[in-house]
């Protein structure tokens, strides 16, 4: 009796500990396509929705890329803490003392002074809506062709400072995070549709290109998914803490920097890890609207633009899935051979963290087995 009871408990441990202690995510490596070093210490990064340029600001300056990784043009900026690009790259604006709003060539088209520094901004897909986030609230700026100064068109005030904000692709709906963890859902004009407290504080946030779907981020490592109605999806804990979030133009892929790159799937798991050097840990990234690569920050001043080989699609998987409707999305691998320099960096097999637990619950029950056998 005794015996059968402590090696049903030995075993219980052993599946425990698998529970627990899931398998992570498959390890990406990095297919880098370019990567540039801008001296200082990156505050934010962003591509346009097709992919084709990039933008990446520092406290001091930003800089504007091609898909080659070339510096198309810098710019000084004062306190810059965000920057957005729309499709083609025809209009860039950058945020911080001062909202600025270049054109592709880098001439600057409209300068706005706020009330307190910018936290954050968004830009529509066609550059012609543009919304910010600051200690004083939320802004939605309107500026259609040939007008040389925008139009403040709406405005939120959340009575706590905006840390974060994202507008999907043709700007009818905007989705901020505050210092409370609150998200917000907005119209154009800044009419408040819905919020949903996270309990966490400093949320960073994304919206999917075509608005059905809303991802939230905290430095408190927890991340939730939400559908465009509100409703939560889904909640997860991540093993350090968020600083960046970008989400494909379907939200079926999430892309989170958490030091390194974590890439997780409609359904919440954890699809892959990217691990870079000690030195370079990432800050911020951005992913265009079919998630093929991305461009990430670090805090050592790195840029990298890292291309991203979905696996193939099952013949059976909807083309559209329902915004309400998990669905688990088959892994993207990063490749790791570099366009540039075609070396390939060997990295060994990531084991579970429940391994070792496993494993030792194993070997003191075959050592008990063989006691109690003599």
């Amino acid at each position: 009796m005794r015996r059968n009871l402590i090696l049903s408990m030995l075993f219980a441990v052993i599946a425990v500990s698998s529970l627990i202690c899931p398998a992570p995510g498959q390890v990406l490596s990095g297919d880098l396509i370019w990567r540039s070093g801008v001296g200082d210490r990156i505050a934010a990064v962003a591509l346009s929705p097709d992919g084709l340029y990039g933008a990446v600001t520092t406290e001091r300056m930003i800089y504007f890329y091609d898909q080659n990784g070339t510096v198309l043009w810098s710019y000084p900026v004062s306190g810059g803490r965000s920057v957005a690009v729309s499709s083609d790259g025809e209009r860039i604006a950058a945020g911080g003392d001062h909202l600025l709003l270049f054109d592709r060539k880098g001439d600057v088209i409209w300068r706005y002074r706020p009330e307190s520094r910018i936290q954050d901004l968004a830009i529509a897909a066609d550059g012609r809506t543009i919304c910010t986030g600051a200690d004083t609230g939320l802004l939605v700026f309107s500026l259609d062709d040939g007008q040389a100064t925008a139009n403040v068109s709406g405005s939120f005030d959340a009575g706590e400072p905006i840390r974060s904000v994202s507008i999907d692709s043709d700007g009818t709906n905007i989705v901020a995070g505050a210092d409370s963890g609150n998200i917000y859902f907005l119209g154009t004009e800044g009419r408040l549709l819905w919020n949903y407290k996270t309990g966490s504080n400093g949320v960073r946030v994304a919206i999917s290109h075509d608005g059905s779907t809303i991802a939230a981020a905290s430095s408190q490592r927890a991340v939730y998914l939400l559908n465009r109605n509100g409703r939560l999806l889904w909640k997860s804990s991540m093993a350090g803490a968020i600083t960046g979030v970008s989400m494909s133009g379907d939200g079926s892929t999430l892309v989170l920097a958490d030091g390194g790159i974590s890439m997780l799937n409609r359904a919440g798991e954890i699809v892959g890890v990217y691990t870079p050097g000690e030195e370079e840990r990432i800050r911020s990234v951005s992913t265009p609207a079919d998630t093929t690569h991305l461009l990430a920050g670090a805090i050592d001043g790195t840029v990298s633009a890292l291309r991203v080989q979905p696996e193939t699609t099952p013949a059976d998987t909807p083309d559209n899935p329902s915004p309400d409707t998990p669905v688990t999305a088959e892994p993207p691998r990063l490749s790791t051979a570099s366009t540039q320099e075609q070396t390939t960096p060997q990295r060994g097999t990531a084991l579970s963290p429940a391994t070792p637990v496993t494993v030792s619950a194993c070997v003191a029950a075959l050592a008990w087995w063989r006691r109690q056998k003599q």
